[in-house]
């Protein structure tokens, strides 16, 4: 097809669409349910659609929370599942959906996991033997998990719950040249989970990378069938250098885009970033996700993005998310995977 009949045929939805604003927490099926419900009621009263959580392992006190430990699906061994963390995820499901919030869920894999430890992290990407056993995760906790919250139904037929699926954060960002090579890994594993659900409006992500590097012609090609968004992670303010190519190019592949992980710095300039950022990734009309909220005072850790609700600059990222709500003509139109 021509670009010029694509183009075409998307531009009416697009000039009725609406942008939007949600947040990433990665461990917040694991918060006491007393501080997971503090979240989601901050991203609702935000105007926030969307929450990206992570099936993974984890420790206690995450960011200094009373979080508690959840073992990762497979912590005892390869394809020996121990469903915990996807209960837990069961239950956020219910109750971001009574908020109007929807879930992205990302599959991510820890260094050192078990996979990195049998296969090695290169071998992960590579191995047949990784990859099979890789699908076979991403089978589970589609189809053969069951929601028994839900009427015991399969994630794969909870598109009411669920706005997106990812098969792994930020695959192979530990080395550029290694991510370049093997970006039809990214193409495949979308695959997979495309395989396991037929619901079109649970759409698949690529799971993000660094910064313009998230944008990939791969992405847009014929042998990416399945990525439905393009998901662009940035931490350094520099949209407006691949931006305009980018929206182009998933318009004419039929493709969307999103910001899925973006931040500022604690600091005394604070406050003016995070304006900056927001007043350029609105300037396109592509919805943002926040990395991250968190239900506590921030430890100051590491580096330092978080943002407590109803805490310091929450008053911020809540305008900022009203303000990206109420653009029009988004170049994408993502309604029907908001619906609940």
């Amino acid at each position: 097809m021509k670009f010029s009949l694509l183009f075409a045929t998307l531009l009416p939805s697009a000039l009725g669409a609406n942008s939007f604003a949600g947040a990433n927490n990665y461990y917040i099926y694991a918060l006491p349910t007393a501080d997971r419900i503090a979240i989601l009621n901050g991203m609702q009263a935000a105007g926030m659609k969307v929450l990206r959580t992570w099936v993974t392992g984890i420790g206690a006190g995450q960011k200094a929370s009373n979080n508690i430990a959840v073992r990762d699906l497979e912590a005892n061994g390869i394809g020996n599942y121990d469903d915990t963390v996807l209960n837990l995820i069961d239950q956020l499901m219910v109750d971001a959906h009574a908020r109007g919030i929807k879930l992205l869920i990302e599959n991510a894999l820890q260094g050192g996991d078990i996979y990195a430890q049998t296969y090695g992290v290169d071998g992960f990407y590579t191995n047949p033997a990784a990859i099979n056993a890789f699908n076979q995760r991403i089978t589970h906790i589609l189809n053969v998990h069951k929601n028994a919250l839900l009427g015991n139904q399969p994630w794969s037929f909870l598109g009411a719950y669920i706005f997106g699926l990812e098969p792994q954060n930020e695959p192979m960002i530990f080395d550029q040249s290694f991510y370049l090579a093997h970006l039809s890994w990214i193409c495949n594993a979308a695959l997979q989970v495309r395989n396991n659900v037929g619901d079109r409006n649970q759409l698949i992500f690529t799971g993000g990378g660094s910064a313009g590097a998230s944008v990939q012609p791969t992405f847009f090609g014929s042998s990416c069938t399945a990525v439905d968004v393009v998901a662009i992670h940035d931490y350094t303010d520099g949209y407006d250098s691949y931006m305009p190519a980018a929206i182009n190019q998933a318009k004419a592949a039929g493709k969307k885009l999103i910001v899925e992980e973006w931040g500022s710095l604690v600091g005394s300039g604070r406050t003016a970033n995070l304006n900056s950022n927001v007043a350029k990734i609105n300037n396109y009309k592509v919805p943002w996700v926040y990395w991250e909220l968190i239900s506590n005072p921030d430890p100051h850790q590491g580096e330092d993005y978080e943002i407590q609700v109803n805490g310091a600059d929450w008053g911020t990222i809540s305008a900022a998310s009203q303000s990206a709500a109420a653009l029009t003509g988004a170049p994408f139109d993502f309604s029907a995977s908001l619906a609940l």
